[in-house]
């Protein structure tokens, strides 16, 4: 009986010890993990920024197989979100802030504890992308604190995590073909055009542009017919005036590049485009996809021909997008230079 009672006193011993052990560990936590992709930043930040590849290359994932995901809404940028079930309980994450290509901030859950931060820095590097994955809290929950001083501390649990993660990203990203193409720079001589278009004056947030031209082209195609464009008439563009991405403002107009002389309807702006020597490349692919590409290709170009450009640079919308495959879809784009 002795033996029994003396076992117990110190199995209860070494778990006061343990509990101590684990009080004494600190509640917050910084861990972070680079890797460089190989890959072009826009899609390596595309694919974080899609909630729905997560489960492609989520270290998680291949370690508990009963995990279901449900996704909300919306499921990429700000406002996206999901939720999961496993067998180590329900979580959930949200995409709280985007900085296009630089940065993604993202809060998660588990179970009822305060969120914990999530963060993704994104960098160019020589041949591909520098991309870091940093967890951090200042409030663990005790739970987990007691696997941290199992795996000898919070680098310990969550860094061989994180390093799986980006392995398995690398790898999806990788494997993954471009959804778009860009073609040979070319340098051409264009005639003055005749442009028609709604300006506008905003911040550089790509969602919110993108639901600028989403909104607007649909008002510019109805003035084209209301106004008896036919096909061959005009081809859809977008002039662009200022894109200061220091100090995060844009001016640019939506529009038609015109070969049959209309006027200008209400709100929209009639310019003249000025002709002359511009550096031009052709990108196929869906719109917003592989635009940051092909417009640092020719950004490349003009500062290895040390040339100096000049505003408008202008987009023309070549195809009908209803009426091609994605990967058809046509933008030709021109920087004017000197």
């Amino acid at each position: 009986m002795k033996f029994i009672k003396y076992t117990l006193l110190f199995l209860l011993v070494l778990l006061l010890i343990g509990l101590l052990y684990v009080t004494m560990q600190p509640s917050d936590y910084n861990v972070a993990r680079s890797k460089v992709i190989k890959q072009p930043i826009t899609k390596v930040f595309n694919t974080v920024n899609d909630l729905k590849t997560w489960e492609k290359w989520g270290p998680w994932h291949d370690e508990d197989s009963t995990i279901v995901v449900t996704y909300g809404d919306k499921t990429v940028g700000v406002g996206a979100s999901d939720s999961w079930t496993s067998k180590d309980g329900p979580g959930a994450m949200k995409t709280v802030a985007v900085e296009p290509n630089k940065s993604i901030q993202q809060e998660m859950t588990f179970g009822d504890n305060e969120p914990s931060e999530i963060l993704w820095d994104f960098e160019k590097a020589e041949g591909g992308t520098k991309i870091t994955w940093t967890m951090k809290d200042d409030k663990a929950p005790f739970f987990f604190k007691i696997f941290s001083a199992l795996s000898g501390g919070w680098d310990g649990m969550l860094g061989p995590m994180i390093e799986k993660g980006l392995d398995n990203l690398d790898g999806v990203i990788t494997s993954t073909p471009d959804p778009y193409s860009i073609g040979k720079i070319k340098v051409v001589e264009n005639e003055e055009k005749s442009f028609i278009g709604f300006p506008f004056k905003m911040k550089i947030d790509m969602d919110a542009m993108q639901k600028t031209f989403e909104e607007t082209m649909p008002k510019v195609g109805a003035y084209a017919a209301q106004s008896g464009l036919g096909e061959g008439d005009f081809v859809p563009g977008a002039l662009y005036y200022k894109w200061d991405e220091k100090n995060n403002e844009a001016e640019f107009h939506i529009g038609l590049f015109l070969t049959k002389d209309i006027k200008a309807g209400e709100g929209m702006d009639k310019i003249k485009v000025a002709g002359g020597k511009y550096v031009s490349v052709t990108k196929c692919g869906a719109y917003g996809v592989g635009d940051y590409e092909a417009h640092t290709k020719i950004g490349n170009y003009i500062a290895e021909n040390k040339l100096s450009t000049k505003y408008p640079l202008y987009e023309m919308y070549v195809n009908d997008p209803a009426k091609v495959k994605e990967q058809d879809i046509q933008t030709d784009i021109y920087y004017l230079v000197e």
